[in-house]
């Protein structure tokens, strides 16, 4: 972070190309350094509690930052912290990323903020304490979210913009509203072509070990970026059904049971607007954000659906792909 002078004065005038504010929020004119910054140890006139903090933050630490915007607090700030009712006059009644769980323990059902855990499906077996830093840039950059093109520290370079790997709808209003919030954030509004599993893939780096294993397995790990059509001959992907969008796995396939839960998300290849990403083809590809929620969710090991806590739809997601 930069170090602002805690005696003069700052001005600061941003400059920021169209290219870099594809983050399009805490980026380009959006980047407001008084939200996050006091000049002094003062905001608004008041003392900041324990302050002044290391880089003249306004609280204590990242994850104490951050979520003191995205804990719900804020209506026009999406919240990460819960499963929100922020959504629930949207398309699809969740946020795209999902939602963690308290700050400082572990979660089974997603990412762990400010706890050290082992990084799972990661060849070194490394362990890491996480912040919301970690994986966004606070200070913009030009990826979607402001995702870092780094996150692991390997040296990457990893590329996921809007309007390139991403579409979406509706933008982020500025200044932010809540209804703009909702629409903005949510599932619905987010459509993939490309570069998801290589970001994920940069701390998860064992998720590429796709090698065929012993019988009956096809494969040691699931395929990532793996279309459906071009699975050759395995009789357990079932393209007609997928495409067709009814029946087991797809939502309101029983209303007895309850079972069925939305589309999951894909990856449309040949995708150039929102439009297009949304549409559903027996080539349409597989990835990670397919099965699981970035930040967390309410099943286990982040995933879309109940596959380990058992119940009418602990095979849906599977069945969507793999009816047979």
């Amino acid at each position: 972070m930069r170090r602002w002078s805690a005696y003069l004065p700052v001005v600061i005038v941003l400059t920021v190309s169209p290219a870099l504010r594809a983050g399009n929020w805490h980026t380009g004119g959006s980047l407001q350094c008084g939200q996050c910054h006091a000049e002094h140890a003062t905001v608004g006139g008041q003392e900041i509690p324990g302050g002044p903090y290391s880089t003249l933050l306004v609280k204590a630490g990242v994850n104490d930052l951050c979520l003191s915007c995205h804990d719900g607090s804020d209506p026009t700030a999406p919240d990460v912290m819960a499963p929100v009712s922020m959504y629930a006059q949207s398309p699809l009644t969740e946020s795209a990323a999902g939602h963690f769980a308290s700050t400082g323990v572990v979660n089974p059902a997603g990412h762990s903020l400010g706890v050290a855990v082992a990084v799972p499906l990661n060849s070194t077996g490394k362990t890491a304490t996480l912040t919301c830093a970690s994986c966004h840039d606070y200070h913009g950059n030009a990826n979607y979210r402001n995702l870092r093109h780094d996150p692991a520290g390997k040296g990457d370079s990893i590329s996921l913009q809007a309007s390139v790997d991403i579409f979406w709808q509706f933008t982020p209003l500025d200044p932010p509203t809540g209804a703009g919030s909702a629409a903005a954030y949510n599932q619905g509004n987010i459509r993939y072509k490309s570069g998801w599993s290589r970001w994920c893939g940069s701390c998860h780096d064992l998720i590429a070990s796709n090698s065929p294993a012993s019988p009956p397995a096809h494969f040691n790990a699931h395929p990532t970026d793996a279309s459906l059509s071009g699975s050759g001959s395995t009789p357990h992907i079932n393209t007609v059904h997928w495409v067709a969008g009814t029946g087991e796995g797809f939502l309101g396939s029983s209303p007895v049971t309850g079972e069925g839960i939305p589309r999951v998300p894909f990856l449309q290849a040949s995708a150039t607007d929102f439009v297009s990403a949304g549409q559903v083809l027996s080539s349409n590809q597989v990835f990670c954000g397919s099965c699981h929620k970035s930040h967390g969710s309410n099943y286990t090991k982040e995933l879309r659906w109940p596959y380990i806590e058992g119940g009418a739809n602990y095979l849906s997601g599977c069945q969507q792909c793999h009816y047979k």
